[in-house]
Formats: C-alpha cells, sequence, structure tokens
C-alpha cells in the first residue's frame, strides 16, 4: 500500500528536475518507502512537488540510472530492493582522471558542444556503407548486454567515434581521438551504473535510427537526450552521495 505523500515539500516550477531528484532520493533513502515499494503515481508525484511530468519523468531516470528505483514499464516505479552500492561511488572514482564532478562535467559539456553537431553531420553526410558500420555495431550492443562491460564499452566507443567519421569533419575526428582517453573512461564508468548498459543501447538504437533517416534536427535531438541523460545521472550521484 503506498502511503500518502502530503508532507513531502513541493519543489517550485522553476526547480530543475536534478533538484526533484535530489529531494525524492532523500526520502527513499530516508526511508519513506520500503525497498520493493511502489512509489506514488506520476500524477501525484507532479502534484507533490508542483512540476509538470516532463521534469519529473527526467528526475525518475536519473534515479533509475543510479539504481535508486527500478521503472517496470506499465506497472510504475519501484523503489530498488537493495541500497544501491553505487551511491557510495567506489566505481565511479577508484581509478582515471575523471574524479570529480567538475571532471565529469567539462568533459560532458565538451561532448555536448561537439557530438550534438556531429550527429547532425553524420545524418547529412554519411554513406550507406556508414550506417551499415554503424548498424553492426547497435546489433552487436544488444548482443553483448550482460555479457561484461568491457565489451560493450569498446562498442560504445566505437560508435560515437564510427559517427564522427561519418561526419567528414577531419577537424572533429582529430578533436576526438585527441580526448578519446578520457571519453572511454567516461563510457566505462557510466557502463558500471545499474541501468547503464541497457539505456545506452536504447538511446544508441533510437539515435541509429533518425540518423538513417538524414534528418539532422532529430540526430541532435535524439544525440542531446542520450548526452545529457548520463550527465544528469552523474550529477545527481555527486550529489546525493555527499
Amino acid at each position: 500500500m503506498i502511503r500518502s505523500t502530503a508532507k513531502l515539500k513541493p519543489v517550485s516550477r522553476t526547480t530543475l528536475s536534478e533538484q526533484v531528484a535530489l529531494q525524492l532520493s532523500a526520502e527513499i533513502e530516508g526511508g519513506r518507502w520500503a525497498r520493493g515499494e511502489k512509489l506514488p503515481s506520476e500524477a501525484d508525484l507532479c502534484k507533490v512537488f508542483n512540476v509538470g511530468r516532463s521534469p519529473l519523468r527526467e528526475a525518475m531516470k536519473s534515479l533509475s540510472f543510479i539504481g535508486l528505483i527500478r521503472m517496470r514499464a506499465g506497472e510504475g516505479s519501484y523503489v530498488a530492493e537493495e541500497r544501491s552500492s553505487y551511491m557510495e561511488r567506489p566505481l565511479l572514482l577508484s581509478r582515471g582522471v575523471l574524479n570529480t564532478e567538475k571532471e565529469v562535467n567539462d568533459l560532458c559539456e565538451t561532448r555536448l558542444l561537439m557530438e550534438v553537431e556531429t550527429a547532425a553531420l553524420c545524418a547529412q553526410r554519411a554513406s550507406d556503407e556508414d550506417f551499415g558500420e554503424l548498424e553492426k555495431i547497435v546489433q552487436k550492443m544488444k548482443i553483448s548486454i550482460g555479457r561484461g562491460g568491457e565489451e560493450f564499452s569498446n562498442l560504445d566507443l566505437s560508435f560515437h567515434m564510427a559517427i564522427a567519421g561519418a561526419s567528414r569533419n577531419h577537424v572533429i575526428i582529430d578533436l576526438l581521438k585527441h580526448i578519446r582517453e578520457s571519453l572511454e573512461e567516461l563510457i566505462v564508468k557510466s557502463l558500471l551504473l545499474p541501468a547503464g548498459t541497457e539505456m545506452a543501447y536504447k538511446q544508441h538504437r533510437a539515435l541509429l535510427d533518425v540518423m538513417k533517416q538524414r534528418n539532422a534536427a532529430k540526430a541532435r535531438h535524439a544525440m542531446r537526450a542520450h548526452l545529457l541523460s548520463f550527465q544528469r545521472g552523474y550529477r545527481v550521484l555527486f550529489r546525493a552521495s555527499n
């Protein structure tokens, strides 16, 4: 049975989805709902936080990304059965050069500046052979889900590098090669999170589909949504675990 959410403090209309995610994560970590318990409906949570469906949905995606909730299609959202070990940030910060929120945000911002437009150029300039190669990578991603992070992360990186190649812009290609090591680390760490591989596969599948339509505007939107979903998840993880 779902308990009343009447005592939760509403969030103002100007609050970002991350603030909704942080408050909801605090309630979950504080034990307002038991492990495995179903959360209130989307409509009820929108009323509680005084926000629209879009910021709430982004907040829920962020919490799913870091393993605090489980989103079940057609059933609603549930508190994860076990506390997410990623709230302690051991794997996120245990190695590499991306060890602070600013370092992660700097790289995420760089990717947004470069790869959103790169996806649009790919949609406009890629050959049928380019799309065939990207299709092979996405198919391999699907098969590799659950096999281990290294195989999937290599495919993830290959996918983004292949998009750059299909853009036919050699400056972009060289810039991505220059940050390849940091990009690889970010991808590896994102896939360590509970919903990492499944979410990444679905988003790469959707991105490829719109690029194959030769629709630059949709390609920009899909790439931006893909990159922002992981950036938001990271920010919530950093702030919720402090």
